[in-house]
């Protein structure tokens, strides 16, 4: 039995060939569309995740921050209506050293066991520094200051958390020039998370 032969198409007139590369490029062009609207949707759905991600170094510079303001600022150059020269504790004769850091300050109150008024000097002193989707405390030789009692919500997000962070410096000073009494060296701590 012999075998006939299958008729190709021939595609060498004007218009088989223009219908032909017509489909090919139509084809073509839907393929391209496709391929392009799946590398948008998968680039947007990439960086959008990434937009709720806490970043390490943010945390991680607020909890140095928070320190390093309570180290390096000066009762003197504080403006607050409590802790400030001319405040409450100013006028009660609670705070007297205007050289005191806020450290030194916040240590003193611990030295003299007043530690509810370090946990309020904390709070005033420390508002609006931290932002509010973040949660600090701060210690002082593994005594908790701020805040003294936390909520159950504050101990739930500490414990939640996925990243939480530490600064720490010693603190040091002197309770009576005219004695020379002195306190410390205090451990001070501060622990920085998200919420």
């Amino acid at each position: 039995m012999l075998l006939k032969p299958t008729k190709i198409k021939d595609f060498r007139g004007p218009e088989n060939l223009k219908n032909f590369l017509g489909k090919r490029g139509f084809f073509f062009i839907l393929d391209a569309v496709l391929g392009l609207t799946v590398l948008i949707i998968g680039i947007f759905l990439v960086t959008s995740s990434y937009v709720n991600a806490p970043q390490p170094a943010q945390v991680s510079l607020l909890s140095d921050d928070l320190m390093d303001f309570l180290s390096d600022n000066k009762i003197r150059e504080l403006n607050n209506p409590y802790a400030g020269i001319g405040g409450e504790l100013w006028n009660k004769g609670i705070i007297t050293d205007t050289d005191n850091s806020l450290l030194q300050q916040i240590g003193e109150f611990y030295a003299k066991n007043n530690l509810d008024t370090a946990e309020k000097f904390i709070q005033n002193v420390s508002k609006g520094i931290v932002p509010e989707q973040f949660r600090y405390e701060v210690w002082i030789d593994d005594t908790l200051l701020y805040p003294k009692t936390p909520s159950p919500e504050h101990i739930k997000s500490k414990s939640g958390t996925g990243l939480l962070l530490t600064s720490k410096k010693l603190t040091f000073g002197i309770i009576n020039r005219t004695t020379s009494d002195l306190w410390g060296p205090y451990k001070a701590e501060v622990f920085v998370w998200e919420r």
